[in-house]
């Protein structure tokens, strides 16, 4: 019997440790880079060359945005990765940064495009939130809490690293998805070697 109370008493233990070492793993992995340009600027032991260009800022309601494309490249390999690097300052003192893949670009667009255009037959209730969200966690959102004109509101949100959020007006938006716009076509000819 003394036996068998051991054995159990092992596994147990053993049990125990595989939990709190999958729990460990498990919390390393949120830390993990969310895009392949974060991924692939991430590498060790591999000489990058990082360039990248300011497309331009919005001045939003309650803060700055601002967009830059990026271009990273392995030195031995001439392998490449591309995005973008959008930053979300609230106030004067808030910012955080976060990465979109190129690849991302396109439904990123497709997202603002929708964000900019909602209205109230989106839903017969009475509030509602459209949210899009990017690998790394940039999310782009209209939102009501009330059915009276002029209450629909657009947001970027950004929480890279900290929880950061600016209001940006119908023109606001639009500035932004026009330099998203341009990012793209930027990021296109790089691709096309031009």
């Amino acid at each position: 019997m003394k036996s068998f109370a051991r054995k159990c008493s092992l596994i147990l233990v053993v049990a125990a440790g595989w939990t709190v070492l999958s729990g460990t793993l498990l919390a390393d992995d949120t830390n993990a880079p969310k895009t392949k340009l974060e991924a692939f600027e991430a590498q060790i032991g591999v000489t990058i060359v990082k360039g990248s260009v300011l497309i331009g800022s919005v001045n939003a309601q309650n803060g700055v945005v601002s967009i830059r494309c990026k271009e990273s490249k392995d030195a031995d390999t001439d392998r490449k990765e591309s995005g973008l690097a959008i930053e979300v300052r609230e106030g004067e003192v808030q910012a955080d940064t976060t990465v979109i893949d190129y690849d991302e670009l396109d439904a990123f667009l497709n997202a603002i495009d929708y964000v900019s255009k909602v209205d109230y037959r989106v839903t017969t209730l009475p509030s509602f939130d459209v949210v899009y969200t990017t690998k790394g966690g940039l999310k782009i959102a209209a939102y009501s809490s009330t059915r009276s004109p002029g209450t629909i509101q657009a947001a970027l949100h950004s929480n890279h690293t900290t929880n950061t959020r600016v209001l940006l007006s119908p023109q606001q938006l639009a500035r932004f998805q026009s330099l998203i716009q341009e990012s793209k076509a930027k990021l296109d000819s790089l691709r096309a070697g031009k």
